[in-house]
């Protein structure tokens, strides 16, 4: 969770692959927080500002623009006056909360939370436009679009396949832990070596250094994560 393109004044932002790349949005109020005192900011609450007509106005847009939305910016605005926004971007899948107590937690549509950092100020949207465009996301995709190909490569050698078993084991060597959901959270070096990883079994399946179970677990464990000097 090194990485420093998924910090934001000191917080690190979740992102969540399962829900169309969606991003925290209780990260980013917990970043403002913690910036405002830093740089004498005044208090603002993401709440307040989706409230406002203009943050609902580009919200339509936003929506519209990809689709996700048919009607008109008339029936919307009139959907969110009856609703309230948050149910009716709940209502488009844009929108999610879950967990309870100190586990709570908040996540929108990148688009939808990058609206929502520029709002909160300036230069916190200078900063999200860096690292969000960068290779974290790219990466994020490379590595699961890899999984599939592992899993069918693996099926080719093993009648029955133990594919939970196999991905505790790469978790392990990749996370030094296993859990759910840490795949969503990987920082890009994290990312990275997964992929590569997983690209490493594909190939030793095709070449026929892998050809059972017992030599898939070997070359696991004993596979080598090749971190950076930086």
């Amino acid at each position: 969770m090194r990485s420093s393109d998924r910090i934001l004044f000191g917080t690190i932002i979740k992102q969540n692959t399962k829900d169309g790349q969606m991003l925290s949005v209780s990260d980013l109020q917990n970043a403002y927080n913690s910036a405002r005192f830093q740089y004498g900011w005044s208090e603002r609450r993401i709440s307040d500002i989706m409230k406002y007509h203009d943050f609902q106005e580009r919200c339509y847009h936003l929506l519209n623009e990809r689709g996700i939305i048919k009607t008109t910016i008339i029936v919307f605005m009139q959907m969110i006056e009856k609703e309230g926004v948050v149910k009716v971007l709940k209502g488009l899948g844009v929108w999610k909360t879950g967990g309870r107590g100190e586990n709570k937690s908040t996540y929108s549509d990148p688009y939808i939370w990058v609206l929502l950092a520029m709002e909160l100020n300036p230069l916190i949207y200078a900063k999200v436009v860096i690292w969000l465009t960068d290779s974290l996301i790219m990466n994020r995709i490379i590595a699961g679009s890899e999984f599939k190909p592992m899993n069918s490569a693996i099926n080719r050698i093993i009648s029955n396949p133990n594919y939970p078993m196999y991905t505790r084991l790469i978790n392990l060597k990749v996370f030094g832990k296993h859990e759910k959901g840490l795949r969503d959270t990987a920082s890009e070096d994290q990312l990275h070596y997964l992929f590569e990883m997983e690209r490493f079994i594909i190939q030793s399946i095709d070449m026929g250094i892998i050809n059972n179970e017992v030599q898939l677990i070997k070359v696991i464990d004993l596979y080598k994560i090749r971190k950076s000097v930086a």
